[in-house]
């Protein structure tokens, strides 16, 4: 069932007359001169009265979600509720969701395909998840259970729709909490998991095993894979939290078949308040879910969750007619796929030039004086000291930006070379021949210095934004034409100046025209010293 490499896909593709797919991460919405006056009179006169009578029908939910868990124990919520109480409540939020996302403007909710029962699919994965509207799709899904945070159950309903509203880095079914508040997420008998727990997600994988392998006695269960919203313009890469069980899943296409695409709420776009009163200003607003055929996994897919979990994503993809990508958030930050490398949309470098512009540092004017090959650790008020920053808040700020030991120290290379790329004075043979000077080593057999895994992963890490472990294998096939386990000066600039691809990408990060045309890969203005303006967050 193979579809084609989702990591062939490249925002900086090189290849003459061979367009770059849309970046998953950004939204534009272009408004014209009469859509902005329709806009501006029935988000006056129709938005308030939806979004007032949406939230009345959103407290209304409350009664039924309690009633059915109301006087039922812990251990007795571990089994699937029956009875009078699955039959009363659980039709009750049913029509009230309906209502409820009426009310906001989806008139409609076209089926296609037909919902696999229980035993034919456990699980269900949706894509792609593109809005916080996209619990609708729980429906015609005839209310599955899903996976959310355990914080939820101790946050009010102002405070959890307040949580759907912070911007990106959210798990897949934080997108659910404007709609699910604690009671309801009891009524679901939600899978919850815990950030601050490492154990918990262990404990969630045994629980989504256990239900979906009940033989029919448990709901579906229904995840997001994507694990982040997008654009609807390529698919991100699809987690394997739901394909962990090995069984079969049922795919469940989202689509917004709108001739104005108000909805989509991706890292850089509309925030959360504009999204929500333009989708409630449209007269009438169209859902298409439709269900494609339960995917059966091969043997070696049911005991490789990533495995399985690529090859739905390139059937969803090309049922969709749109890019299966390896894009995907890590941490807080979007990564795109550039060749064989993960880079970040927008390092960290970028916000911590602005930190500094901010309080008045010239990165230039700074004596770093760190040693080549030597790691040196630094405490914050070292650090401090060093950059001659006074604020607390700022110097807690730039500190942040660089990894810390577990004594909360940081490598003071590291500071070297961000304040170096920052800088803008060098040139790009010298910045990276100083980046190699800097984490270089000597080879234990032999005379010459060698840049090893841990180096050239923290070099593209601080420079690019590049993920530790996917820098790590990159050089690892980068090691593979030579005799060493580490490169060369010679190796590490042939990769970062001369190689077509990351080359570019290289110069477009650091180096980018001052030109008004020029921009980074997500078609963002960059200042000449590589540093971009930082987009306002999710949140309005």
């Amino acid at each position: 069932m193979s579809q084609g490499s989702p990591g062939d896909w490249a925002p900086l593709d090189p290849t003459p007359g061979s367009p770059a797919p849309p970046n998953p991460f950004v939204h534009e919405l272009h408004l014209s001169r009469l859509q902005r006056v329709k806009f501006c009179l029935l988000g006056a006169l129709l938005a308030p009265i939806r979004v007032l009578l949406a939230f009345i029908v959103l407290f209304l939910l409350w009664p039924f979600a309690w009633l059915q868990v109301a006087g039922l124990t812990e251990e007795q919520l571990q089994e699937p509720i029956t009875g009078w109480r699955k039959t009363v409540c659980h039709n009750g939020v049913l029509g009230l969701s309906r209502l409820l996302f009426f009310l906001l403007g989806f008139l409609r909710i076209r089926v296609r395909g037909q919902r696999a029962s229980r035993l034919q699919a456990p699980v269900l994965v949706a894509a792609p998840h593109s809005t916080f509207f996209d619990p609708i799709v729980l429906l015609p899904c005839d209310l599955p259970k899903v996976v959310s945070r355990a914080e939820n159950l101790s946050v009010p309903v102002i405070g959890v729709v307040a949580a759907g509203i912070k911007g990106p880095g959210w798990e897949p079914s934080d997108s659910l909490c404007p709609f699910w508040t604690p009671a309801l997420l009891r009524f679901n008998q939600a899978i919850l998991v815990s950030r601050h727990d490492p154990a918990s997600r262990r404990r969630v994988v045994e629980e989504v095993r256990r239900r979906a392998t009940s033989g029919g006695k448990w709901p579906q269960v229904l995840f997001f894979p994507e694990g982040t919203c997008s654009n609807k313009k390529a698919l991100l890469k699809f987690k394997p939290g739901a394909f962990i069980a090995g069984v079969p899943v049922q795919p469940v296409l989202i689509q917004y078949p709108n001739s104005l695409d108000t909805t989509s709420w991706a890292w850089r776009g509309p925030g959360v308040l504009k999204v929500l009163w333009l989708t409630a200003s449209q007269p009438c607003s169209i859902v298409d879910v439709e269900f494609l055929p339960v995917y059966h996994p091969s043997l070696e897919e049911s005991r490789n969750p990533t495995l399985y979990a690529n090859n739905v994503q390139r059937v969803m993809a090309q049922a969709l007619g749109i890019p299966a990508t390896e894009c995907e958030f890590v941490g807080s930050l979007p990564v795109i796929v550039v060749g064989r490398l993960k880079v970040a949309l927008e390092p960290r470098l970028w916000e911590l030039g602005k930190v500094l512009r901010k309080a008045g540092l010239s990165p230039g004017c700074v004596d770093t004086g760190a040693e080549p090959g030597r790691s040196r650790m630094i405490s914050q008020e070292e650090f401090a000291r060093q950059l001659q920053l006074s604020d607390p808040q700022t110097v807690a700020g730039a500190f942040s930006y660089f990894q810390q030991d577990a004594q909360g120290l940081v490598d003071f290379r590291d500071v070297a070379l961000a304040l170096a790329a920052l800088d803008g004075g060098r040139s790009l043979d010298e910045l990276t021949r100083l980046a190699f000077e800097l984490f270089a080593e000597e080879q234990v057999e032999g005379p010459g210095r060698l840049l090893y895994r841990d180096g050239f992963s923290t070099i593209l890490h601080l420079l690019l934004g590049s993920p530790r472990p996917a820098a790590a294998t990159l050089h690892a096939e980068l090691c593979q034409a030579g005799p060493h386990q580490g490169l060369s000066l010679c190796q590490f600039q042939d990769f970062s100046l001369h190689d077509p691809l990351h080359g570019k990408l290289f110069s477009t990060y650091l180096r980018p025209s001052p030109k008004p045309q020029a921009s980074t890969p997500g078609g963002r203005m960059a200042l000449a010293n590589g540093t971009v303006p930082v987009p306002k967050q999710k949140g309005d």
